[in-house]
This record gives C-alpha cells, sequence and structure tokens, in this order.
C-alpha cells in the first residue's frame, strides 16, 4: 500500500497549554509537548481539548501530548480504553491533525515491533480514514 505523507504542520501556543497545566517551557526543546506529557494526567488534556481550548495551533499541540500519554499508558488495557475517547478527538478534527497520525503511524517502519505502542491502533485509524 502507497501511503502518501500529508503536509507538515508546526504548531505552537505552548505559553497557553503551559499556563492550562503549570508547565514550564522550555524553549530549546522542539519536543517539548512530547517530554512534558505525563500519562496519568491524560483525562484531563481530553477534557480541557473538548471544554477549554479553541485555538488550532493549542489543539494541534495538545493533540501531540494526549497521543504522547496515551502512548505511555501503564498497560495496552488502559490505553485502548483512552484511545477510544482520543479516537473521538481526532475523528472531530482529523484535517487539523492528519500529520501528527501520520508520525505516529510509523510507516516507514515495516517491522510494527519496532514501533511505539500506539502505532497499531494509529495505522488502523489511518487506513479507516
Amino acid at each position: 500500500m502507497r501511503i502518501k505523507e500529508p503536509e507538515f504542520k508546526c504548531a505552537g501556543n505552548w505559553e497557553e497549554l503551559a499556563s492550562l497545566f503549570n508547565y514550564k517551557i522550555d524553549e530549546h526543546n522542539q519536543d517539548w509537548t512530547y517530554i512534558i506529557a505525563e500519562p496519568e494526567r491524560i483525562d484531563e488534556y481530553i477534557q480541557a481539548y473538548d471544554t477549554k481550548v479553541t485555538n488550532e495551533d493549542t489543539k494541534f499541540s495538545l493533540m501531540e501530548m494526549i497521543i504522547q500519554s496515551l502512548s505511555d499508558q501503564d498497560s495496552n488495557k488502559t490505553m485502548n480504553e483512552k484511545w477510544r475517547l482520543v479516537e473521538e478527538l481526532l475523528n472531530k478534527d482529523i484535517e487539523l491533525h492528519k500529520y501528527t497520525v501520520y508520525y505516529w503511524c510509523c510507516w516507514d517502519n515495516e517491522n510494527i515491533n519496532d514501533c511505539w505502542n500506539i502505532t497499531p491502533l494509529m495505522r488502523d485509524f489511518w487506513i479507516k480514514k
């Protein structure tokens, strides 16, 4: 199957996320949203995405945090339970998050066991879209 990479999107508005979740911004770290994400706060992130965040740049960055925290869950059972909530958000704003989903699909690696825990769910989501 030939997978076409979507256009890269680089969002920001980390200031809003830092304020919302009481984080300190490390401006020298391009992976800030991945590094600060805490798996135990995933429900808080999801709720904020749905109720507090309206800016698309902030939603883009918050989704990076949500997916990272989803991937870092302690068990596959918990990850799968939380996935249903995340999938709803992705379905609602797929155009905004297309590149992020593509990234987590890890299409450049044929060995899915050498990818992230979330990759099988992301690939399935991508194929259905």
